[in-house]
């Protein structure tokens, strides 16, 4: 929380982290996954580990402790392809969200909860 505190109050945009550069596309993280694949070599972790799997990791903890698919799309910046809630709805309120974060958590010492492919 103190990582996120700083960010949002060194933020000079619309964004939680800052300054990120956008690709052709409209494409924020090319930046910050090239950061992180010079982090990920210095620390010896292989080609299996990328930087999406944070998020595989944060959904299978989600999914394993029951967090609907829907808000977690919301969470995660999927998008839901039904018409009610992927056409209609605003998405889920920064309360839900929030609650369902608090119940984030992972052990680092016991095995992945997910493993890379």
């Amino acid at each position: 929380m103190e990582l996120l505190d700083n960010l949002i109050t060194k933020s000079a945009d619309e964004y939680i982290m800052s300054g990120l550069t956008a690709d052709k596309y409209g494409n924020r993280s090319n930046a910050i996954g090239k950061r992180f694949g010079r982090l990920k070599t210095r620390t010896g972790l292989g080609h299996e580990y990328v930087f999406h799997s944070i998020r595989k990791t944060v959904i299978t903890v989600f999914e394993n402790l029951g967090v609907s698919e829907g808000l977690t799309a919301d969470i995660v910046g999927h998008e839901k392809k039904t018409i009610t809630y992927g056409l209609y709805s605003a998405g889920h309120s920064i309360r839900n969200k929030s609650g369902a974060i608090d119940k984030l958590s992972y052990d680092f010492t016991t095995p992945n909860a997910h493993k890379p492919k």
